[in-house]
């Protein structure tokens, strides 16, 4: 029991310090927006709400506190001014008219402050709109617009001596001989006055400085030999002229740039405030020097002098493998900095979209497509396919590209033609290329391939192109195979087997990358394009279970389309009821009909009335309701037949109905129907078997004219008048030309009937 309770104890203990381990606070600035980071376990419960002066976050089932020592570093002061925190809670202090959002982003709770009218991240917080703060502490450093507030340096300040320092050598100012320290201290004042001098003579050239008029805390320091008081109050500076200055150069963190904006800022459609050319220089992230003189000068100046990481020297070291076009190991040496995210998040999206194409992760570049800044370059390439309808700025796209250095132009042009063929601006997208087929040297493979894709959306063949690009054995090379498969079936073209060949190995050699999926649909379309049905069937069957179900029902329905327009009947009807229903059932519309087409011509026609039941009967879609109405016919079906007609108009239509008419013995309803669509000759069949044959067959038809006038005349009476001999005589005669009329209808060819199998 004793060692069960010194365990118990122990556990106690490690769980306490557990528990006591604080939580660090990380931050970063936007253009519209800051940002605060807390690494909160995906477990652990949180709360929020906004009041009108902050936000307020608690985290009930943790005591540990929060290091914040790092927070106003990275941070100015414009919209969250103080942060007071407690063991499990913080309450941000807000001093602008802003709006504001809490939301869970991984482990990682992510708290922003924004501007009024931009986009978040996250849900707005319930509570009363933030009106803002009026803070008053000492601890405060503001930095309005007009100028900076110097903060107070007194005794209960922050900025104040300590008194007791470690170091008994310095200055103590408790404990201090005036007899033999007077000299020192005169000297330490001094030095002070000068620094204060300097710094305040700066500020206030600059513009950064105004007068707080607030009566500083009072609190005399003692010491042993009595009170020490000193005056300290500034006198007034005199009032500053802000005058814009273009020969200023800014060299501190905590300056701030007064130079006049030149034209009006821009902004985006959701309010956003475009930054301008400076935001993403990245043709001056290098110079003419070789990679090698630049890149070993900014590995070195990672580590200062004290053995500790300089972030500023990694930010630099980024964007210069960023300038070479080295996109990975930008992104590697950013994941130096944990603030990176934050602080430079777009240098990891224009790293990714070097690497990958596009951003792979927060994209905070998207919203400035539209921009007439050189953001607008990077903010079209950020998203790898673009809406047709987005607005993007396509001429600040391409002067941003013409700036780039010719290595870097030759990578990002390909990319640029490709977005803007997304948004249908073919010119753009010529234009870009041009940028680079200027330059020296042979032009890449990728802008070959885009090349290809203008002539291609424009309807111009691209075979030779898409031969070289093939040939060259490059990345694009699987992408040119993708179009010249789809090129030979839109030309309905056989696909060479050494083409199936090259596309099986591409597809093997690309497994497991989003292109790879793309070219095993290109090799089984190719192999049904062929004629290769046993092939293509057995590799879809083969890939099935690690394909999406919207790429099965992509491959299944294109190569039974196939299936039904090229194949031998045998093979048709073997792999058509190899098929499950669940597949055949997903199929879309066209493939439905076209499958049974295939199954009515070759006399399948109940399989093919079960193909058209999987098509929904509403809305009434002609081609379905043709299609029904004709298997209908064949089946015997007359009135289901009708029935399918209903609403529905043509030439084709009329002409079924009059079929299905005939069949429920509605002749004459089927001659008129045969006669108002020019059917001149299946009218007069369907009339020769109405009631009333005599009636509606006229003298001049070709087949039953002389059955027509023999009725006609017999019906006459024309024998009335005549004696008992006359009549017999006529009689005889109009016997003589029946029969000989009778003998020449059953000789009329078009009266020969084939007796039809069943």
């Amino acid at each position: 029991m004793r060692n069960l309770g010194l365990f118990i104890a122990f556990m106690s203990l490690f769980g306490g310090g557990a528990q006591a381990q604080q939580l660090l606070v990380r931050s970063g600035d936007h253009p519209t927006f800051s940002r605060l980071t807390i690494p909160v376990p995906v477990k652990q419960p949180w709360e929020a709400r906004q009041t009108t002066t902050g936000v307020e976050i608690q985290l009930p089932d943790f005591k540990g506190g929060f290091d914040l020592k790092d927070v106003f570093i990275r941070m100015q002061r414009e919209r969250i001014a103080a942060i007071e925190t407690s063991r499990n809670s913080l309450k941000l202090v807000v001093t602008c008219a802003c709006q504001a959002t809490v939301f869970r982003s991984g482990s990682l709770l992510v708290v922003d402050v924004a501007d009024q009218g931009s986009k978040l991240a996250g849900p707005l917080l319930d509570g009363p709109p933030l009106i803002g703060a009026r803070v008053t502490s000492e601890t405060q450093m503001s930095n309005s617009e007009n100028g900076a507030v110097l903060p107070w340096i007194g005794a209960r300040s922050r900025f104040a001596f300590p008194l007791t320092p470690p170091n008994s050598a310095q200055l103590n100012i408790r404990n201090f001989e005036p007899e033999s320290s007077s000299a020192d201290q005169k000297d330490l004042l001094n030095k002070v006055q000068n620094e204060l001098v300097k710094e305040v003579a700066n500020a206030a050239s600059i513009g950064i400085l105004e007068n707080s008029y607030e009566t500083p805390p009072v609190s005399p320091i003692t010491d042993q030999t009595g009170p020490m008081t000193a005056d300290l109050t500034p006198n007034a500076l005199p009032q500053l002229v802000q005058v814009p200055s273009e020969n200023m150069r800014i060299s501190s963190s905590m300056d701030r740039d007064t130079r006049a904006v030149s034209e009006e800022v821009s902004v985006t459609a959701s309010s956003q405030t475009c930054p301008s050319d400076e935001f993403l220089p990245v043709e001056t992230w290098g110079t003419d020097q070789s990679f090698s003189k630049q890149i070993g000068p900014a590995r070195n100046a990672l580590i200062d002098a004290r053995d500790r990481l300089d972030l500023e020297a990694v930010h630099h070291f980024a964007r210069l493998y960023i300038h070479f076009g080295f996109g990975a190991e930008a992104l590697k040496v950013l994941k130096l900095d944990p603030t990176a995210q934050t602080t430079v998040a777009e240098l990891f999206v224009v790293a990714a979209i070097l690497e990958h194409g596009a951003a792979t992760g927060s994209n905070t570049l998207a919203g400035y497509a539209s921009c007439k800044s050189n953001v607008a370059l990077w903010a079209i390439l950020s998203a790898r396919d673009l809406p047709s309808d987005i607005a993007i700025e396509a001429n600040a796209a391409l002067r941003a590209l013409n700036k780039l250095p010719q290595h870097l132009r030759k990578v990002v042009a390909p990319m640029l033609s490709d977005r803007f063929l997304q948004t249908n601006n073919p010119n753009a997208a010529a234009t870009a290329l041009r940028s680079i087929e200027r330059l020296a040297g042979e032009v890449p493979p990728d802008a070959l391939m885009a090349k290809a894709d203008i002539a291609l959306g424009a309807g111009i063949s691209a075979e030779t192109a898409l031969e070289a690009i093939i040939d060259s054995n490059s990345m694009q090379s699987a992408r040119a195979l993708i179009k010249q498969v789809e090129g030979k079936i839109a030309r309905d073209e056989p696909v060479s087997a050494e083409a199936v060949t090259l596309i099986e190995a591409y597809a093997q050699e690309l497994r497991g990358a989003p292109i790879g999926q793309k070219m095993r649909r290109t090799q089984i379309i190719a192999l049904g394009q062929s004629q290769r049905f046993d092939e293509a069937f057995s590799e879809l069957g083969d890939l099935k279970p690690s394909l999406s179900p919207e790429v099965v029902k992509d491959i299944l329905q294109t190569v039974l389309g196939q299936l039904a327009r090229k194949a031998d009947p045998l093979s048709f009807m073997e792999h058509f009821l190899a098929q499950n229903q669940d597949d055949l059932n997903n199929l879309d519309f066209d493939t439905k009909l076209l499958l049974a087409d295939g199954l009515s011509n070759l006399g399948f026609f109940e399989q093919a009335q079960g193909m058209i039941a999987m098509i929904p009967a509403t809305p009434r879609i002609p081609a379905r309701q043709l299609q029904a109405a004709r298997v209908a016919i064949e089946l015997r079906q007359p009135f289901q037949a009708q029935a399918a007609l209903i609403g529905i108009e043509g030439q084709k239509a009329e002409l079924l109905l009059a079929q299905a008419k005939e069949m429920t013995g509605a002749y004459s309803e089927a001659a008129d129907i045969f006669t108002r669509n020019d059917e001149t000759e299946r009218a007069a069949q369907a009339a020769w078997l109405s009631e009333h044959w005599e009636e509606i067959t006229s003298a001049d038809n070709a087949e039953f004219g002389a059955i027509t006038t023999l009725v006609q005349r017999k019906q006459s009476g024309a024998n009335a008048g005549l004696g008992p001999l006359g009549r017999a005589s006529h009689a005889l005669k109009e016997s003589s030309n029946a029969r000989s009329t009778i003998e020449q209808l059953l000789k009329e060819p078009s009266l020969q009937f084939e007796p039809k199998l069943q």
